[in-house]
């Protein structure tokens, strides 16, 4: 049987200094045949030339500035393989990636996605020695299946991130793509998994698949647009589950809440969202919420909050 086509998606804008290193750990991939596709996300920085010297060995596909949802729902459906591989643009694959997660889906062919693992590297490329953990661990590098794969994310048992995971493009076309509508900023990635996730298991393999680079400009910088994208994320599967979900309905009420005592406390500290986040975004959080959650919302922003507020003021009086 000859080996399916996976497509190796990478969405870009303005990671021209990064973008290099990606690639070379793209090239390097043990498994064929794949196809390269590169989605240019209206770059500034040089980033077509660069992408133009490598040659027939990529797609290059340029397209107006848009959020990075729309992106990846562009770069999926412009992509040609049976399976599909995200790749961001400033992080690194090591050369097994895309033939550990595969081999797990044969094994699994129920499975709805495979993800992996990974490691962290600074700016410069280098290993930190942190590497990804989650609630679940696995008692071996044996893959293991998550049977409820909706669960999995968004309670969440593991954290499947783009550059870690390979999925099939049929499944992609079944669940809608990416959420450009509702998740302008972050989340749409997790949202995406978890309506994956709804078709079947997932498939966790324990073994580090992608080098995940810290500290230089990221989409999640902006922590009161992040904590609203996990605010969005939250609202949107409350509203949608079905009565007999009752323990996931619970567990993510108990993140909202604390996602809304964040934003709270960001927003006391001066943080502004300009203009993005929804004036009625609490009111819609809290009709979500039951009365204990809904209390301990009240005692967080009423008690909690001006109490350490007034505890600090003092001690900085001292």
């Amino acid at each position: 049987m000859n080996n399916p086509l996976v497509s190796i998606v990478v969405c870009t804008h303005n990671r021209a200094a990064f973008l290099k290193h990606t690639m070379e750990t793209i090239f390097a991939q043990t498994y064929r045949p794949i196809e390269i596709l590169i989605v240019d996300d209206g770059s500034t920085d040089g980033t077509r030339e660069f992408i133009e010297s490598c040659g027939e060995r990529v797609r290059y596909y340029r397209k107006e500035k848009s959020c990075i949802a729309d992106t990846r729902t562009v770069a999926c459906r412009l992509a040609q393989g049976e399976y599909i591989a995200f790749q961001d643009d400033d992080d690194l694959m090591l050369p097994d990636r895309i033939g550990l997660l595969l081999d797990a889906l044969y094994r699994h062919p129920e499975a709805s996605f495979a993800a992996g693992d990974w490691a962290y590297i600074d700016k410069e490329g280098n290993l930190t020695g942190k590497k990804s953990t989650f609630t679940i661990t696995a008692a071996n590098e044996e893959p293991m299946v998550l049977e409820d794969g909706y669960k999995a994310v968004l309670w969440p048992l593991i954290t499947p991130l783009p550059h870690t995971t390979l999925f099939r493009r049929a499944d992609g076309d079944r669940v809608g793509w990416f959420d450009d509508a509702r998740f302008f900023h972050a989340c749409s990635d997790t949202d995406f998994f978890a309506r994956l996730g709804k078709l079947g298991p997932i498939i966790y393999v324990p073994k580090v698949v992608s080098y995940y680079r810290m500290g230089h400009a990221q989409i999640w910088g902006k922590k009161l647009l992040s904590e609203y994208s996990r605010f969005l994320l939250f609202e949107k599967h409350l509203t949608s589950l079905p009565a007999d979900r009752s323990e996931l309905k619970t567990r993510l009420q108990y993140r909202l809440l604390h996602t809304l005592q964040y934003m709270k406390d960001l927003t006391r500290k001066g943080a502004e969202a300009n203009g993005c986040v929804a004036r009625d975004y609490l009111k819609r959080g809290l009709s979500l919420l039951p009365p204990r959650e809904r209390l301990a919302y009240a005692w967080h922003t009423s008690v909690r909050l001006p109490l350490k507020t007034l505890l600090r003021g003092s001690s900085y009086g001292r």
